[in-house]
């Protein structure tokens, strides 16, 4: 096999990740009835079976980034596919509701060792043209796994019953294991120093406290205690680890990092993105199912054309970047995205114009959305020392999660407080007005970073 094949097949490999980890996302949504019988446990406890997932995830990313550059990325990446390869199988077998959990929890965990160390290993790994075109194929695994799981689960459920679910989750996950052994080549880290391990904890405090704190938002009157005790926990744990990284020979979050112009600019847009349209499939399945009664695998299936317009996204990244440069490349994706959320706002309550308005809506977005992060990995993957891949991709996901985050309870807010009912017909329409608004927004705020980096440093100006 000649290096060119092996490191296509890498690459493959390391795609395989992404979207193993968006499908795990989705295919547990569909199963969450079932589990409910089985259990017999309500709806405030159900919900954990994916908050538990999404919130390690969000807060262990950014750790999982710089033990990727202290440890080597190949290394995190089997470690962490493995760990999620056996909680996928002890969550299929398990016999009580809070193991279930815990091992949902684990799995969120695993991911997020996982995925930045694989964004790691295709930024160093390539260069240039070959780089565009492995994020562009990075960013369709995570579109086509989550509509995948979507679809897959309601009939995997039908089929064998939810635990089948984790049963194909864990499989999926030994193959990406396996394939990456075989294929991803070593990739030995490049620094002696290891990286502060109380700090990690601090930052993951920080970004789980602050992710609760967000999805809290809508129901603050309700919850204003806790809303206000995630709050204190998120800014005393910042605090805390802003003052330990001052004297860290290897600090979770290199020092200055976020002050790069290319870097903090990418996540700012990626975040922005994500909160105007990474909402959109909640929204949209909640309408399908509950506005116009569609079962929930033909919602699933419904989802499927977002998944090949996402490829169709990344396709063209790679042209739109040569020709427009960072910023109107972004402008783009923030503009489908707008577009997209507009269309949806138009879905009548039935028969075959529900049918197109949805199509073409959810292409439009998920087109926009892989764009805009296509775009913003190259660029901020463009100027990263040797021992900073792992920290870049890591710091770049979880910005996008705080910004999906921040997103849904910004516009759970918008629809609430014009309807009164935020998940009603109107509510629904109300809130993805609001996302096309913010995506709108965003345009013009891309646009404005773009003139200010090429006024005062034109050497870093994302712009053609």
């Amino acid at each position: 096999m000649s290096r060119d094949d092996r490191l296509r097949r890498g690459i493959v490999a390391l795609c395989s990740v992404q979207l193993l980890v968006a499908l795990e996302f989705s295919i547990a949504n569909v199963a969450l009835p079932d589990i409910s019988q089985d259990f017999h446990v309500g709806a405030q406890s159900l919900q954990w079976v994916l908050s538990g997932y999404a919130l390690a995830y969000g807060a262990v990313l950014l750790c999982g980034g710089r033990f990727a550059d202290a440890y080597g990325p190949r290394r995190l990446l089997l470690c962490g596919l493995a760990a999620f390869t056996v909680a996928s199988m002890t969550a299929a077998a398990t016999p009580t509701f809070g193991l279930l959990v815990a091992l949902r929890v684990a799995q969120g965990a695993a991911a997020a060792f996982a995925t930045p160390a694989a964004l790691a290993l295709i930024t160093s790994l390539t260069s240039g043209h070959r780089r565009l075109v492995a994020l562009s194929w990075w960013g369709a695994g995570g579109s086509l796994g989550f509509a995948l799981g979507a679809a897959l689960g309601g009939v995997i459920t039908d089929v064998a019953g939810w635990r089948a679910v984790f049963w194909t989750c864990a499989v999926l996950s030994a193959a990406s294991a396996l394939m990456a052994l075989w294929w991803v080549p070593e990739h030995r880290p490049r620094v002696s120093a290891r990286p502060d391990a109380m700090g990690a904890v601090l930052l993951a405090a920080c970004a789980a406290a602050g992710i609760m704190a967000l999805s809290l938002v809508p129901a603050a009157l309700s919850r204003p205690g806790t809303l206000a005790a995630c709050l204190l926990l998120s800014a005393s744990s910042a605090i805390a680890l802003r003052m330990r990284q001052k004297s860290q020979e290897m600090p979770v979050l290199p020092r200055g990092f976020l002050t790069r112009r290319p870097i903090l600019h990418a996540n700012i847009a990626g975040a922005w993105a994500a909160a105007a349209g990474g909402s959109m499939v909640y929204f949209v399945t909640t309408f399908m199912q509950t506005v116009l009664g569609w079962p929930e695998l033909t919602a699933g299936l419904m989802l499927l054309p977002d998944a090949a317009a996402a490829a169709f996204g990344a396709r063209t990244a790679r042209p739109l970047y040569g020709r427009l440069g960072t910023v109107r490349s972004c402008c783009v994706g923030l503009a489908g995205i707008a577009a997209g959320m507009v269309v949806l706002t138009g879905t009548p309550m039935g028969g075959v114009p529900a049918v197109v308005c949805i199509l073409v809506g959810t292409c439009l977005t998920g087109y926009g959305l892989v764009l805009v992060a296509v775009i913003t990995a190259v660029a901020a993957a463009a100027r990263l020392d040797p021992d900073e891949h792992g920290v870049s991709g890591g710091l770049l996901v979880t910005t996008q999660q705080l910004g999906v985050a921040g997103g849904l309870a910004l516009l759970l807010v918008v629809g609430e407080f014009t309807t009164g009912a935020p998940l009603s017909k109107t509510g629904i329409r109300a809130c993805l007005l609001a996302g096309g608004a913010l995506a709108v927004a965003g345009c013009a705020v891309v646009a404005a970073m773009g003139r200010s980096t090429a006024k005062q440093h034109p050497q870093d100006s994302p712009a053609r």
